[in-house]
């Protein structure tokens, strides 16, 4: 794992003529909690799952992360799917998703080099009728929509066959722990944000490849990765 400033700062020191390996090609985002601000519909659909939640109890899951949620309400393995159902279908419904700032500037900035796309559990009309109102739609090579209920490493692997892209030539970005695990199971590099779901403490705990707190710079990681 690497945040941010401490990889820029060892570039620096890197010679400009070494050869280019591994260049990533696409960048791959999660929608929910990476470009979408879903927290405040997540912690309302939540309160609708397990009852009133404090501050402090939505704050603890974003510590704990999905697993922890699951251990922390006592969720039988048996109601895990119904439940993820539910919460997966009452997220659906939200039409008053915005996106985060600075994503429509990301987005522009890295476009005219990279290829970008989606990897999301929300359905796919959903992804497109928020990315409609800030007219970027077009800027995206692609929008894979699938349950990742029986692991999101198998959706990834999926949507690199479909989409014939080589897994040293992509990168994901993504807020929740689970979401690196996948990674490191496809042998994807991966950067997590911090400001999404799962919160700093968790994310280092599970150690991504990179770390930003911010969407812009996401674009200036991979324009480093790819100095390499």
């Amino acid at each position: 794992m690497q945040h941010f400033t401490k990889y820029k700062d060892q570039t620096r020191q890197m010679k400009q003529d070494t050869p280019k390996t591994n260049e990533i090609k696409y960048i791959v985002f999660d929608f929910d909690g990476t470009l979408a601000n879903t927290l405040e519909a997540i912690r309302d659909i939540a309160k609708d799952e397990v009852g009133i939640i404090s501050d402090e109890d939505f704050e603890m899951m974003r510590l704990e992360g999905i697993k922890g949620v699951i251990k922390r309400y006592d969720i039988k393995a048996w109601e895990l799917p119904k439940v993820i159902a539910r919460f997966s279908s009452k997220l659906k419904k939200r039409n008053d998703v915005n996106l985060y700032p600075q994503i429509v500037e990301l987005i522009e900035t890295i476009t005219p080099q990279y290829k970008v796309g989606i990897l999301s559990s929300n359905s796919e009309d959903n992804i497109r009728q928020t990315l409609d109102r800030y007219n970027i739609t077009n800027k995206f090579e692609f929008i894979y929509s699938q349950s990742s209920l029986f692991g999101k490493d198998k959706v990834m692997k999926k949507m690199c066959k479909r989409h014939q892209i080589g897994i040293s030539e992509i990168i994901y970005i993504g807020d929740e722990d689970r979401d690196i695990t996948a990674c490191k199971k496809v042998g994807i590099k991966c950067i997590a944000v911090t400001y999404g779901f799962n919160n700093r403490e968790r994310i280092i705990k599970t150690k991504p490849d990179y770390i930003v707190d911010s969407p812009m710079e996401i674009a200036e990681v991979v324009r480093i990765i790819n100095q390499q």
